[in-house]
């Protein structure tokens, strides 16, 4: 097993909690439900995952709890499983170390990515707010909606794009942030920042107010670049059906998931049944 990276701080996790990595981008947690209660292991209580709310991209892992040690210690030592084709990666995670930052507004405008997929509360945040902020852009339309943001440098983690990128709009009132993006190696070359990121807004007017005030500022580095995004690459719109409504878990009774798969396998699938309702309804402010 490799060393695998901290999971988030929980203390109540401490020996439950396993590491699943090497996942594609496209991976989303109904996937690892299925694949963990094909493979005898659906009796997990929880999986704690990440989930970018611009593009529905994960960060290629996510950690699970379960019940007891003894389970988890079941999983690391037998589990053997690919998802998507890929092998996963499974190891032990150990509660990451609070690190000292400052307490400001920096989150404000970001989604919590991290969150438990199975939980029934705060559907606006984590994994599901993610998914469903990302479903709902492309069913509705982001032209006019989502900003191009350009002449960044290098982000260290999220949590300083979110704040860096929240204080550039701190007059201005963005719904999402996206992860920052590095630049294709033959324009990282060239003088001055070229990494980006995407910014979505509630409204039109938003955008218009915030490209007449932002694009051509002056930032460390160069000038912040500042437009309307082009349209949602096509390899992004694909994962838009299978985000919202899931495959088999979605689309099979607990009783056929039972004969497939056994105990865990129908409780998976009844979580994931019952997980199927939460798009997010948006104002049509304009």
């Amino acid at each position: 097993m490799e060393s695998a990276p901290q999971s988030q701080p929980d203390a109540l996790s401490a020996g439950r909690r396993i590491y699943l990595g090497n996942l594609l981008y496209s991976v989303k947690p109904y996937n690892i439900e299925e694949a963990l209660a094909a493979n005898g292991f659906g009796d997990f209580e929880k999986i704690h995952i990440s989930v970018d709310p611009v593009s529905a991209r994960n960060p290629g892992y996510c950690f699970v709890d379960f019940p007891d040690s003894d389970a988890a210690q079941r999983a690391l030592s037998s589990l053997n499983v690919a998802i998507s084709g890929r092998p996963v990666k499974v190891g032990p995670c150990e509660p990451k170390k609070q690190r000292n930052r400052p307490s400001d507004r920096g989150d404000r405008f970001a989604f919590e990515r991290w969150g438990d997929w199975g939980a029934s509360k705060g559907v606006e945040q984590g994994p599901r707010g993610a998914l469903n902020h990302f479903d709902d852009m492309v069913e509705d339309g982001h032209e006019g909606r989502r900003l191009y943001v350009g002449g960044l440098g290098k982000m260290i983690d999220q949590a300083q794009n979110n704040r860096e990128i929240s204080e550039l709009f701190a007059h201005f009132n963005p719904i999402a942030i996206g992860k920052r993006i590095t630049p294709h190696e033959a324009t990282r070359s060239k003088p001055g920042n070229h990494h980006y990121c995407f910014v979505d807004f509630e409204t039109k007017a938003e955008t218009r107010a915030a490209i007449q005030a932002l694009n051509g500022k002056p930032i460390p580095g160069g000038r912040l670049k500042v437009a309307l995004a082009g349209k949602i690459p096509q390899k992004l719109m694909e994962r838009h059906t299978d985000a919202r409504y899931g495959r088999r878990a979605y689309n099979t009774s607990p009783e056929e998931d039972s004969g497939r798969q056994g105990e865990g396998a129908a409780q998976a699938g009844s979580r994931a049944m019952a997980s199927r309702d939460w798009r997010r309804k948006r104002d049509e402010a304009e």
